[in-house]
């Protein structure tokens, strides 16, 4: 599994390129396991200007991009629950405790948010302890509202938003290049997560407020239409062998859809 690696410095690649031009409206992530709720956005090369620090506790545009990582596993390995596919979904679910959660806890306190461990714990044992279906869903729902409730989300602008949806699909990009190499699949659970990252990012443009959703109607709907575009690169969620698929497509989007958030 590379995300503990990969995953992180491919967000912090795109804030490099962002920051600077937006003052850190991007969505960086912390590290898994050091958990901080500051941190420099790339590592610097010799004569580069330091990237601002992003602060997890204030920065709602990385806030909800974690959140939205976090989506991201629990949809795709529910996906797969409902197909049949235990095993794959029971390590999807593991992973947004492991890897992701620790990253927000300063973040949600310093926010007065009372977070989901407990229901995200609940979720993860159901699947791995083989409960029955309807006790599964049970607690999928109940995880879902208490992220809900911790996502700033309906506060947000547009802009902001739409500049999320960009750095989860620059993710996204780098899930898929791990997982399909050289017209072949190599790593089936990282497209997996490159799949899960694009649907949560496509959802996340009809929770947009009303008002912030009148003013950027035509940013909202070429996004929409820019991710809808990259369905065909999954035809499936379980691939095997020979598999065609181009991340370029999916970088190209991102780079996009972030376009589009700045011409708002």
């Amino acid at each position: 599994m590379f995300e503990k690696k990969k995953v992180w410095l491919g967000v912090g690649s795109v804030l490099a390129t962002t920051v600077a031009a937006s003052q850190v409206t991007a969505a960086p992530l912390t590290q898994p396991g050091a958990a901080p709720s500051m941190f420099m956005a790339a590592p610097m090369a010799e004569g580069e200007m330091a990237a601002p620090e992003i602060d997890l506790n204030t920065n709602d545009t990385a806030f909800l991009a974690q959140l939205g990582f976090i989506r991201g596993h629990l949809w795709v390995g529910m996906k797969l629950y409902e197909q049949g596919h235990i095993e794959m979904a029971k390590t999807h679910m593991k992973h947004p405790g492991d890897e992701l959660y620790s990253g927000l806890t300063e973040a949600f306190e310093a926010r007065g948010l009372p977070g989901f461990a407990e229901p995200l714990n609940t979720l993860a044992e159901s699947v791995i302890n083989d409960k029955n279906e309807g006790t599964v869903m049970s607690n999928y729902k109940a995880l879902l509202d208490s992220i809900s409730a911790n996502e700033p989300i309906a506060d947000m602008s547009a802009k902001d938003v739409i500049l999320s949806v960009s750095s989860m699909l620059m993710v996204a990009a780098d899930e898929y290049a791990i997982g399909i190499q050289n017209g072949e699949v190599t790593n089936v659970h990282e497209y997996q997560d490159a799949m899960g990252f694009k649907e949560i990012a496509l959802e996340r443009l009809n929770r947009i407020n009303y008002k912030e959703a009148e003013k950027a109607e035509e940013a909202i709907s070429e996004t929409r239409k820019v991710i809808s575009n990259l369905e065909n690169l999954w035809p499936t969620t379980t691939p095997e062998g020979e598999f065609e698929g181009d991340p370029s497509k999916i970088y190209g989007a991102a780079s996009r859809i972030e376009l589009e958030a700045r011409s708002i």
